[in-house]
């Protein structure tokens, strides 16, 4: 039988959270992807149209081309980041109402129109036993609860450390490849100005992503240290050291460097047989107690 915290994970209410928290996720991430695909192809086409065009008025107009484009992309980010926090609010009310913590005082609730408009932009089946029902239900609440705020940290560092390290490899691979192009053609300076100019956009992209993504590695594996205290250690947990921990997660929750579903989807398997091995681990340290 599941942890009686999880009695209303599957109601409608908590549904509903969970669908619109996935739809705002969802928007957030394909606009990343968007603009992340649209970069990697222009940093390809500057440096090529650059190095085999000659026409010096072609290249003033794609060098002018690029600094709006760059003044366009801030915008659509700002953009992304409403939607960003509107998933870390969602998901931050239904956690707190399932576990049973007080809501902080400085944050305004989500409004339920708003649950509801972004709840219907769900596609697919509705989500079900978003916590594991395997946790024993012999457990204390307080370690039931940080049981679950770890699973919300674990996986996720696993998966943005994958990331991070692709997309520091494809830079580094990249970088290569148009210093051997600069170098094979023989490029003039003006031809590299422009050429660096235009790809600025590609290395700040791809910077912000990497530093983000550790950002929220390094502040999750703090949440998870003070977790494994909590549940391994048999360090005393209260309702307002759990919040302060609530709190902690739902600023990383916040950030605005995010993973792709298509490659969260290829792992998934893998992190959820990791997230079952944890709770089996959890139940059995109780077990032995």
């Amino acid at each position: 039988m599941a942890h009686r915290i999880l009695s209303a994970q599957n109601d409608e209410q908590h549904t509903l959270l969970l669908m619109a928290s996935s739809a705002a996720y969802r928007n957030a991430k394909r606009g990343e992807i968007f603009i992340t695909f649209f970069i990697m192809l222009l940093s390809y086409a500057y440096p090529i149209t650059y190095v085999f065009i000659k026409d010096e008025t072609t290249k003033l107009i794609l060098f002018g081309f690029s600094f709006v484009l760059n003044i366009a992309i801030q915008i659509l980010t700002g953009f992304l980041k409403d939607n960003t926090s509107k998933g870390a609010l969602f998901k931050e009310e239904f956690d707190v109402t399932l576990f049973g913590l007080p809501w902080k005082t400085t944050l305004k609730k989500p409004e339920h129109t708003d649950v509801i408009r972004y709840a219907r932009r769900y596609t697919g089946a509705p989500p079900a036993d978003w916590y594991s029902v395997r946790l024993s239900e012999k457990l204390p609440d307080e370690i039931a609860v940080a049981a679950f705020q770890h699973t919300n940290t674990s996986w996720d560092i696993d998966l943005r450390k994958k990331y991070m390290h692709r997309l520091i490899a494809y830079m580094l691979f990249y970088t290569a490849a148009l210093a051997a192009l600069l170098a094979v053609r023989q490029a003039d300076f003006l031809t590299v100005f422009f050429t660096l100019f235009s790809v600025f956009m590609f290395y700040s992209h791809f910077i912000t992503l990497i530093r983000g993504h550790s950002s929220a590695i390094k502040r999750r594996e703090s949440i998870s240290a003070m977790l494994d205290e909590i549940i391994f250690a048999r360090k005393n947990a209260d309702v307002n050291g759990l919040r302060d921990i609530q709190d902690e997660i739902y600023y990383t929750r916040q950030e605005s460097a995010k993973v792709p579903d298509f490659f969260f989807r290829f792992y998934k398997e893998r992190l959820s047989k990791a997230a079952e091995a944890f709770i089996e681990r959890v139940n059995g340290t109780y077990r032995e107690k």
